[in-house]
């Protein structure tokens, strides 16, 4: 039930004032910086600073290319 209600109400874990706090994805502002773990979607349009080992999964991308 709680994966649902994260799909339903996506949220981000982002730092401010020095903590990282999560927060409804609808409240990302342009300057945060957002932190995503193996399993989480991406909640919003994202320049990726740092990575280790990063792999997508872009089925959806495909899938719905114009044919």
């Amino acid at each position: 039930m709680q994966a649902l209600k994260k799909m339903l109400h996506p949220v981000a874990k982002v730092k401010r004032g020095g903590k990282i706090i999560e927060v409804k994805a609808s409240e990302l502002v342009p300057g945060d910086v957002v932190f995503v773990d193996e399993g989480d979607s991406i909640p919003a349009d994202l320049r990726v600073i740092e990575e280790m080992n990063l792999q997508t999964n872009d089925f959806l991308l495909r899938e719905n290319r114009v044919r």
